[in-house]
């Protein structure tokens, strides 16, 4: 469940675009207005046509993590409690991160693909310098571990929506399960 920014109509349209194109990508905009509960003209109007839609979902969900991001390291001078809060920030933006990776022709859009990249840049450097410091297995490359971090936020997510689940304890669960693993 992702967390809209003031709770305009144009929000309850994305919120609901994004439950929507999450589970059906090719939804039509019809399905799109049909699940915020207004008419298919209403979310012409206030949004525009299918491509509008996606690239303003984009921006949207790429403003949201990087808020959340940069609020969650305020405070934390240590580079593994950084990324510990970033994971915990970003689950309840996981949806949104969904809806990304389900539509990657979105990133041909230049100003998306330079936003991501910014993201994937400024996360990656964040976890070599959590491996160089001896926190994570040097073993593992940055890339697996952003994988492992990405597949870790899909399943809290996930099970959060599935099992109502707090957004606290699907964080919680994830930064100890990515950190912690599944050991007993």
């Amino acid at each position: 469940m992702s967390i809209p920014l003031q709770n305009t109509t144009k929000d309850k349209l994305l919120e609901a675009a994004v439950r929507v194109l999450n589970v059906h990508p090719g939804a039509s905009l019809a399905d799109v207005a049909l699940r915020a509960g207004v008419k298919r003209v209403t979310l012409h109007r206030v949004i525009g046509t299918r491509e509008d839609l996606l690239r303003e979902l984009a921006l949207r969900s790429l403003a949201q993590t990087d808020a959340a991001c940069q609020h969650a390291v305020i405070g934390k001078a240590k580079s593994i409690d950084q990324l510990k809060a970033i994971v915990a920030a970003l689950v309840p933006h996981a949806e949104n991160c969904h809806f990304l990776w389900k539509n990657p022709d979105i990133c041909d859009d230049p100003e998306i693909a330079r936003d991501v990249k910014h993201h994937e840049k400024v996360l990656l450097t964040l976890i070599e310098r959590v491996i160089t410091e001896g926190h994570i297995q040097p073993s593992l490359s940055p890339k697996w571990v952003m994988a492992s971090l990405d597949a870790v936020l899909y399943a809290a997510a996930t099970t959060a929506r599935q099992e109502d689940m707090p957004m606290e304890e699907a964080s919680s669960l994830a930064v100890q399960t990515l950190f912690g693993g599944i050991k007993a």
